[in-house]
């Protein structure tokens, strides 16, 4: 990550990576001096749900294939589109506009953006992108609709930079005409001995040269041990997240896989109620000695979180042995199906707390270190991570959620009372709740009090 030259003149630094000597002075960025301006150069529709825009930008920029920009508008509408071109091959810059419905900014670019019109950029942004130095390294790269762009300069990438490792490249579409790409990725896998080209239709009818399935399905169907591999998701969030998982599971590491998860709007926050549950693990269970061994992960994971300056200031006011019982009857309840946890929807009791993703990996290096240190084997740690997994979207976020219970968004922070649909647990006498009981909760944390310690 780097500053363009014009910031460092102006002042602007890198927190993450400026060492400071004396005491300073900090003001919040201007958004004009975030954006750059470029140039439209080419505009062509591909479909007449899918448009390639070619811009060139007022200066040189330095980006990596398959980062992103944000585009505004000059009304301050701003949207994200990721970057197909290769900067040591292609003049301009170059992205993939998908017609949303609805939406405002893929419309006007569609239907009224004229060549030579200048727009504002900000950018280069993101970590999905080809890292040079294993070039023998075998590379997965899976996308859904204009999820391909990224991907499509990052295997152009590769290819220009040496790699001669297997490279498999999956794209889904729901249409023929979501295949925009689909003649000059066949070239390119005719071209190069070591890419290979899946053509994924979701759709009832299937031409010569596709395969029907979601393309999620289809490329792990070969049941690949993805040790050693870098992996590279792109498109939809629902898409983006399952593979993510079923890449864990198959033993991908997080630090090798990529995402870059395109995200158009869709249902509001107050709308969406969480994941649900994975299907039981009983040889996982098993493994756990159906519950023992669990107690005993658990404990020395909660250990160290609690000794964690990053980790320990999210559970205030929950004792240890509280956060263990919590985390052990939810596990209990994922990993068996019996109804035993009657605590909050991971999304729910996390609503409040701002986890970015590399928080939330941080956490789960602890977790797989605390199941290799109890001899717990490599494939179920797969298998448990995916299940964590599972659960990245509602945890991992940048401002909180509101809280939704029966439909009704109820502040950040604060008291209120319900009447259990299920039975509960005290988090202060620690007494079991029945069904039917009124108790007052704290709305941030989610701790709950029965009638006795309601005051």
């Amino acid at each position: 990550m780097s500053l363009r030259p014009g910031l460092r003149e102006r002042g602007y630094f890198l927190a993450c990576r400026y060492r400071p000597e004396d005491d300073l002075e900090v003001a919040a960025p201007r958004a004009a001096d975030l954006f750059s301006r470029a140039t439209v150069r080419e505009k062509e529709l591909l479909s007449p749900q899918i448009c390639r825009v070619v811009l060139e930008p007022a200066t040189s920029l330095y980006y990596h294939a398959g980062q992103f920009i944000n585009l505004r508008r000059a009304d301050g509408v701003i949207r994200s589109y990721s970057l197909a071109s290769v900067p040591n091959l292609d003049r301009y810059l170059e992205i993939y506009v998908r017609r949303v419905s609805g939406g405002v900014m893929s419309s006007w670019i569609l239907d009224q953006l004229e060549v030579d019109e200048e727009l504002e950029f900000q950018g280069p942004l993101g970590r999905c992108y080809y890292f040079a130095g294993d070039s023998d390294q075998p590379l997965l790269l899976i996308g859904a609709g204009t999820g391909l762009s990224p991907l499509l300069g990052i295997v152009r990438d590769a290819l220009h930079s040496g790699h001669v490792g297997p490279i498999h490249l999956y794209h889904g579409s729901g249409s023929r005409a979501g295949h925009y790409a689909h003649q000059q990725l066949l070239e390119l896998a005719q071209n190069h001995t070591n890419v290979t080209y899946t053509a994924c239709l979701s759709g009832a009818r299937v031409r010569e040269g596709l395969v029907q399935g979601r393309v999620e399905n289809v490329a792990f169907a070969e049941d690949r041990d993805l040790s050693g591999w870098q992996v590279y998701l792109c498109g939809q969030p629902q898409m983006v997240y399952r593979c993510r998982e079923l890449a864990l599971e198959s033993g991908a590491t997080p630090l090798a896989i990529h995402t870059d998860p395109h995200d158009s709007g869709g249902a509001a926050v107050s709308e969406v109620s969480g994941r649900g549950y994975p299907a039981p693990d009983p040889e996982l269970w098993a493994a756990l000695e159906g519950g023992p061994l669990l107690t005993r992960i658990l404990t020395d994971f909660y250990d160290k979180v609690f000794e964690d300056l990053r980790l320990a200031k999210f559970f205030d006011g929950v004792g240890k042995p509280r956060a263990i019982e919590k985390q052990y009857n939810f596990l209990y309840k994922v990993l068996t199906g019996r109804d035993v946890y009657f605590g909050d929807s991971p999304r729910s009791s996390h609503h409040w707390m701002v986890i970015s993703d590399d928080l939330f990996d941080y956490r789960e290096e602890l977790m797989a270190t605390a199941m290799r240190k109890h001899g717990l084997a490599e494939r179920l740690i797969r298998r448990w991570r995916a299940i964590h997994e599972r659960y990245r979207q509602d945890i991992v976020k940048s401002k909180p959620f509101p809280k939704v219970i029966d439909g009704v968004e109820l502040p950040l922070d604060g008291f209120g009372e319900l009447v259990l649909d299920l039975g509960g647990v005290c988090d202060v006498c620690e007494n079991e709740i029945p069904r039917g009981e009124s108790v007052r909760y704290h709305l941030r944390l989610g701790t709950t009090y029965c009638h006795r310690c309601m005051a």
